[in-house]
């Protein structure tokens, strides 16, 4: 009768410590946040959902334990439940780890053309492919991911509003299956044609070994697909990406069209820009002692206007589509072309 008393306390110690760290403010998702900020986030969001996991496993450990060595059995259980929450509390806390950012590749024309898209299909939503680089991570390590689909309608459909969806999954030994660790959605108003999908995943140093698996889903209108790549996390693996993708994506070439009309020419290739620091200040003018415009975050996206070289160092004008235009170091991006 005692040690189901215990146990009920337990419980209901445990369920109060997760109750009080839940409620750690977190910062909105989107935030700019700097690096050490972004750490700070890391470390409270973790900290808030394993608090809960190594404090329960420690009063198991206590009361599983004898009479006099239930310290060595609180200690061993808090070591046995934090490494068990860890997996579990990365997963909630997946938007401040990782990201996925969406961009248009080709218009409508150049995608029934290639998919042999016919209206009589209705509204489609197909994943063309999904990679991951590597596929083989060591703890600490990073993971990049990106694939791409197609959105189509239609004629007289402009646009549908579409939900991307990155999923973590690790295979417990324990009971032979896959557990969902976590997902995080992204929700965009996409045209109609096709999208590049990237981002990547932090692993941190603490992430368990084992068999993982990242799925990219995207559904909208009733629609749904979704591509599932495996990924091990093993000591002595790759710490970050190779140079080339371990699936290259589908390679496009957009075409001028006029309302109405047929295909007239190859269209000339935009560029944009993909931010690489966590945050980043843009410019009035490219000098960095230039009035900021606006803070932007990591594998943020925007067109460029203009380029030019301005005290030793190239800088590129970006259109934050909102009516202002900031100006950034030519090394603090990525140019990609579309």
């Amino acid at each position: 009768m005692l040690s189901k008393h215990i146990i009920r306390i337990t419980s209901a110690v445990v369920l109060l410590v997760f109750i009080i760290t839940s409620c750690a403010p977190l910062p909105p998702p989107g935030t700019a946040l700097t690096d050490e900020e972004r750490r700070a986030a890391q470390q409270n969001c973790i900290a808030r959902y394993s608090a809960a996991g190594a404090v329960g496993g420690a009063l198991v450990g206590a009361l599983l334990g004898g009479r006099g060595s239930r310290g060595v059995g609180a200690a061993i259980g808090a070591m046995a439940g934090g490494a068990l929450a860890f997996a579990l509390a990365y997963g909630h806390c997946m938007s401040l780890y990782s990201d996925l950012r969406s961009y248009p590749v080709a218009g409508a024309q150049e995608t029934a053309q290639r998919i042999g898209y016919n209206p009589s299909q209705g509204k489609v939503l197909k994943i063309d492919d999904f990679y991951l680089n590597p596929d083989g991570v060591s703890p600490g390590g990073k993971v990049q991911m990106g694939g791409s689909y197609y959105v189509m309608a239609p004629e007289g459909t402009k646009e549908m509003k579409i939900k991307e969806t990155r999923i973590l999954e690790l295979f417990d030994t324990s009971n032979n299956e896959w557990k969902q660790l976590g997902a995080v959605d992204n929700e965009i108003v996409s045209a109609i044609g096709t999208r590049k999908a990237e981002g990547f995943f932090d692993m941190p140093t603490e992430m368990a070994e084992g068999s993982y698996r990242i799925t990219l889903r995207v559904s909208g209108e009733g629609l749904e697909d979704s591509q599932t790549r495996n990924l091990t996390v093993r000591k002595g693996l790759a710490m970050g990406p190779t140079k080339q993708p371990t699936q290259p994506s589908t390679s496009y070439q957009q075409v001028a069209s006029v309302p109405g009309g047929k295909a007239i020419e190859p269209a000339a290739k935009r560029q944009f820009a993909v931010i690489k620091p966590l945050t980043l200040s843009l410019r009035n003018e490219p000098s960095l002692k230039s009035g900021q415009v606006a803070v932007v975050k990591q594998f943020d996206m925007f067109d460029i206007v203009e380029t030019k070289k301005s005290g030793g160092e190239f800088w590129h004008k970006l259109d934050l589509k909102d009516g202002r235009f900031g100006w950034v170091q030519d090394k603090n991006v990525n140019i990609k072309e579309h």
